[in-house]
Formats: C-alpha cells, structure tokens, sequence
C-alpha cells in the first residue's frame, strides 16, 4: 500500500526520537518497520524528502537538544536501509525548521533538493542551499552547491512553508517568522508575504497576496478570517486553480489558526 513516513518527535519536555513509524494509507494503520543501517540520531525540526524515481528519503538538519545538525542521511523505504551518503561541495550550516522542496532536473534521475530558511541557536537563514542527486546506472551522485540568486530575496526566517508550482520549477516562500526579532510595534515578527524563486533562472521576485478561503467547505459552521500573517502552517498546490492554499499555523499572539488561506494574484 501507499505509505508516509514520520522521523522524531517533539514533546513539552522536548524529547526526540529515533524510531520510524509508517501509515499505510489504504488500510489507515500506522506501523513500526524494522530498519537497519546507520540510523541517524532523534531530533525535531528536520525535512525528510522523498525522491519519487529512487523511493528514497532524504533527511537533513534539525535540532537534538541544543545541538544544531546539518548531516544528510537516506533511507531506502522499499528494504527500509538507512545510510550516509558521500557528498561533494560544502555543506550548509547546520539549521532547523527549514523548508527542502525536490525540484526534478533536465535530465532523467537527476534531482534537486532546494533548502531554505530555518534557524539556529541565535539566527535565521534565507540561503538557498541545493542538495543535487545524480543518478546513473552504475552510481549515484551526490553533491552541495550554492547557486547565486538574482532579485530581492525574504528575509531571512523560519517555520514557513515551500511549495513546488504546477510548472515544475518555481518554488512558492509564503509566511514564517523571525524569533530573534521583533517587528516595529515591539511585537514578535511573523510574515504575510510570499516570494516565488524559479530554479532554473535562479531569480527572486515577488508572490502573490493571501486572501480568505473559510474552513474548505460550504458547510457551516465558518471558521473565521484568522489573517495572513502565520509560521508552521501547512501549504499545497490546487489542483485545478494552481493557487497556492495554506492551512493553520500559529498566528501573533500566540493563537492556532484553524482556517484556509490562498495565495492569488486577483481578488
């Protein structure tokens, strides 16, 4: 059946784990696998990113304790194998709570994963560090690289949300929030805007604006408008529209939304 993986936890006492716990979406059981190989360490705040021609998932970065990571490690999910891959080029700094989106390259198994944001101990990010994956049939190839990018980037932040267009290549920034800054009103400095990076081009410009789209139904009752500004939201591409839609996160004032927004250029 289809699955989805899960790595680490966080608790009040921020505990971390690392077990592996599988939902098979068709029959909805969770389930613990029986893995093997070099296991990373539990910590919170990390990606994990499937890359669809290999079954492999790519884990980077997070946070165990006061330590901050920035190692890569790949789980094959068809023999459930961790291992550690050897990677070309320099790494970037270690980070937590960064976004990592798999753009497909112009060839066949080459792929990229394209990191942005996340923080450390005392700061943000908003470098885009790129994770390439070549695959031939004798081996597969690792290697970090730095793009330099055009256009005025976001600032830098954490707890936002990165999602893949419908072209295939352009990458949508939308929220998050700086923890070591405040805005001008003295109050913690959670953002409402997006940014649309194209990775072919390796250009910045600006996205487009969130609006209210209710609780996702026609039934009542409605949620209401909880605003634009939000981190550790979730976001997807409509499949009809192309808009971008979001859902929750923690808004200011330390409040959970339980609304949608949509991220579109008109009304």
């Amino acid at each position: 059946g289809e699955t989805l993986d899960l790595l680490g936890k966080k608790k009040d006492k921020v505990v971390t784990s690392d077990s592996l716990k599988v939902l098979d979406t068709e029959i909805m059981l969770w389930y613990p696998p029986a893995v093997s190989g070099d296991v990373p360490t539990g910590r919170s705040g990390h990606t994990a990113s499937l890359i669809p021609s290999t079954n492999e998932l790519v884990l980077f970065g997070g946070v165990k304790g006061s330590k901050w990571l920035n190692a890569v490690s790949v789980l094959d999910t068809v023999r459930w194998i961790w291992s550690t891959p050897k990677i070309q080029g320099s790494a970037p700094k270690p980070r937590s709570y960064h976004t990592a989106t798999v753009v497909p390259g112009l060839s066949e198994g080459h792929f990229k994963i394209v990191m942005f944001g996340g923080n450390n101990k005392t700061s943000c990010f908003n470098n885009v560090p790129v994770l390439e994956m070549v695959t031939t049939p004798t081996e597969t190839v690792w290697k970090w690289s730095h793009p330099s990018i055009m256009g005025q980037p976001p600032f830098p932040r954490t707890g936002h949300s990165a999602t893949l267009m419908d072209d295939g290549k352009t990458i949508c920034i939308y929220g998050g929030w700086d923890p070591n800054e405040e805005n001008d009103a003295g109050e913690e400095n959670i953002f409402k805007s997006s940014f649309l990076l194209d990775t072919e081009t390796w250009t910045w410009s600006k996205g487009p604006k969130a609006f209210p789209a209710g609780n996702g139904t026609d039934e009542e009752p409605e949620v209401p408008d909880c605003g634009a500004k939000r981190c550790g939201h979730t976001s997807t591409v409509h499949p009809e529209t192309g808009e971008v839609i979001l859902f929750g996160g923690r808004i200011p004032g330390e409040v959970l939304a339980g609304d949608f927004q949509r991220l579109s250029n008109g009304d």
